[in-house]
């Protein structure tokens, strides 16, 4: 047993305080060094009373003193063991009665410390045992046989595979062989069934001893059950694959000016942009990473909890960093304080998350929500949200202009309360329908009437659909709703005028036919069934084109004339202009119908005026004034010849009297010319 508790003095195994002396015994684990030390306090005032009763206590004092001093040693209170032996050998050199009672004392001492080692052993954690031979047990202590579920005096002197089994202690044996034959400390680790049935991993040293002549005299073995930590150094493992894995960085900074870092998870790259490296050799500092503009605010944040009593943890306002590209980041920030035992903050350890992306789609979902919020409030349509209950939990406030209540008086309400019973029942069963089958719904628009405040029926329009959450879970449904009270009252006004249409039209002596926006013939009156044909036979435009139209040039003259003719009263805001046209009637005869129309609304009414008597009229006129202009010509050219003769004989007849008022002319000029000769000779006679 001796040689046992100076092995383990020499290995540092913690003990435990037994509690059963209060000044003889070290206190709870100590250290190595400390277990070196372990001994008794024997008191000098014992020593003193070993003796005092054969020869008085003054004598005994001054013997106890004496061998103190032949001891070399210095004069005190207390003795430790070794130097309590001393003292007894030199009391034992006495011989007589002196020395037989100094033999009992120092057998007793032994004794003490042999009780004393062993209890020691019994109280640490570590497994102690030794091995005479690689396969016997020797002695053990209590923390081993506890393991095995065995006393100690059941495993002393026992074979291996006896305790622990064939196959652990083939292992077992085989690592003993080796500290055995190589005389050198191994270090194993080893998987040993506990007495409870189950494999415990435990860390084993071997210590040979050597003797003088250099043979392993036996060998010491202390162990620890490490199962536990091996389990959590890889729940650890796996943590750090996890961090390594995930957008989170993990670090220990240490509690100095810029934030120097002490440890860094392998994923910091991705994050920073620097090496766990940069950061580990104080090339840069955490400090440095954060944003300037953010980086007063974070140190205030951290110096502001690190001096609140009792915090352990905080989280920072997400702060922006910026990476080694100059990129700017957005991160959250759970820090852990480290104290030492004086309650001083030596590190911190954080996690950091990179929220950058969330925060975009956090911008953008808000921004989405102030322009539902704008939609939502200033719409004319009330926007809604039923839970799965049919339950409102969301109304915009034109809620109150359509239904005379406040969104927030609807909120919580049933959607049966709001309806009579006879609407409800179709209503919710759409509601129910949806809910069913809401992988495969689609939007649906209906009509119904819905109780106002004042518990009358408002005409409404809902459109409806399903709303699900992020996993595709039904959680309810959305919709709006509109007051369609007008748009009824015109409807029914619409449906009033169309029917003085209809009676007014019906008896007129033109054909009119409604052609709505998709080209399909809605109504036609009396005239047109009698001349044109059954609107039912060809209801829309191409089918009625292929037959007022057979003849297959003529009908693609016809379709360009009447779809540009369409195409400039649209533009132009303007009615058709009528046109006429060669349409096949029922009867199969060609009539031509002057075609014109206007718009009203989204339709097209279309005036057919048959004019085949009147062109057929004009048809024969023009004939007689071709007949008449012939005559006409004929006679015009006659007359142009007796024309020309009459012209020719006044031209000849003209001629001979214009000669003669010229000579009538010269003649008075020469009768002129010849009076004044006259004259001359009447007076020279």
């Amino acid at each position: 047993m001796k040689r046992i508790s100076n092995l383990v003095k020499k290995q540092g195994i913690k003990l435990h305080d037994s509690g059963r002396f209060k000044s003889n015994i070290a206190t709870t684990h100590p250290t190595t060094a400390e277990l070196r030390g372990v001994v008794m306090k024997i008191k000098k005032t014992a020593l003193i009373r070993s003796y005092a009763l054969s020869m008085g206590m003054e004598a005994a004092t001054d013997l106890i003193t004496e061998k103190i001093n032949s001891s070399v040693l210095e004069e005190k209170e207390l003795y430790t063991e070794e130097e309590t032996a001393k003292i007894y050998g030199e009391l034992i050199k006495e011989g007589g009665l002196i020395g037989i009672v100094a033999q009992h004392l120092m057998v007793q001492l032994e004794r003490k410390r042999s009780e004393e080692q062993t209890l020691l052993l019994d109280n640490i954690e570590h497994q102690i045992w030794y091995l005479t031979d690689k396969e016997t047990y020797g002695v053990v202590n209590k923390a081993h046989a506890k393991f095995l579920g065995l006393e100690k005096e059941e495993l002393e002197g026992k074979d291996l595979c006896d305790i622990i089994g064939v196959e652990s202690a083939d292992v077992c044996i085989a690592n003993n062989s080796e500290v055995f034959e190589k005389k050198k400390q191994s270090h194993t680790e080893e998987l040993i069934k506990n007495g409870s049935g189950e494999m415990r991993l435990l860390s084993i040293t071997r210590t040979p001893k050597i003797d003088s002549d250099g043979n392993v005299e036996y060998v010491i073995c202390a162990a620890e059950d490490i199962t536990e930590r091996k389990k959590a150094e890889e729940k650890i493992k796996e943590a750090d694959i996890i961090i390594n894995k995930s957008p989170v960085v993990a670090f220990t900074w240490i509690n100095e000016e810029g934030w120097p870092v002490e440890f860094i998870s392998e994923n910091v790259k991705k994050l920073f942009g620097y090496s766990s490296e940069d950061f580990l050799s104080r090339k840069i500092n955490y400090a440095d990473c954060i944003y300037p503009e953010d980086l007063e605010r974070v140190e205030q944040e951290v110096a502001d909890f690190s001096e609140e009593e009792g915090r352990d943890e905080f989280a920072h306002k997400p702060y922006r960093i910026l990476t080694k590209d100059n990129n700017v980041k957005i991160v959250k920030d759970w820090t852990f304080i480290v104290r030492d035992f004086e309650g001083k903050i030596t590190h911190y350890k954080g996690i950091i998350e990179d929220i950058t992306e969330r925060k975009r789609i956090e911008a953008a979902l808000l921004e989405s929500e102030k322009k539902f919020r704008l939609l939502a409030e200033n719409s004319i349509d009330c926007i809604w949200i039923l839970d799965t209950w049919l339950k409102f939990t969301y109304l915009s406030p034109s809620s109150e202009s359509i239904l005379g209540y406040k969104p927030e008086q609807l909120v919580g309400t049933r959607l049966s309360s709001h309806f009579k019973k006879k609407e409800f029942l179709k209503v919710g069963a759409m509601a129910a329908r949806a809910i069913k089958k809401y992988k495969n719904f689609t939007n649906l628009t209906f009509e119904t009437k819905m109780l106002n405040s004042n518990k009358e029926e408002v005409d409404i329009e809902i459109t409806s659909n399903v709303l699900l959450n992020s996993h595709g879970k039904l959680i309810g449904l959305q919709g709006t709703t509109r007051d369609i009270t007008k748009r009824k009252q015109a409807e029914e006004e619409l449906q009033e005028s169309e029917e003085k249409f209809r009676k007014l039209t019906e008896h007129l002596p033109v054909a009119i036919a409604v052609i709505d926006k998709n080209e399909k013939t809605e109504y036609a009156n009396k005239k047109y069934f009698e001349t044109i044909g059954n609107i039912y036979e060809t209801p829309n435009l191409a089918d009625w084109f292929l037959r007022v139209y057979p003849d297959e040039e003529y009908r693609k003259y016809a379709i360009e004339k009447w779809y540009a003719d369409i195409e400039k009263s649209i533009k132009e805001g303007k009615e058709v202009e009528p046109f006429e046209y060669n349409i096949t009637c029922k009867d199969g005869k060609v009539r031509v119908m002057e075609i014109s129309g206007t718009w009203i609304g989204d339709k097209f009414v279309t005036i057919f005026n048959d004019v085949t008597e009147r062109v057929y009229a004009e048809a024969e006129l023009q004939k007689v004034n071709e007949k008449l202009e012939q005559r006409v010509n004929e006679r015009t050219a006659e007359l142009e010849k007796n024309n020309k003769e009459l012209e020719r004989m006044v031209k000849a007849f003209t001629g001979r009297e214009i000669r003669m008022i010229e000579l009538k002319k010269q003649i008075a000029e020469l009768e002129k010319d010849a009076e004044p000769d006259k004259k001359v000779g009447d007076g020279t006679t």
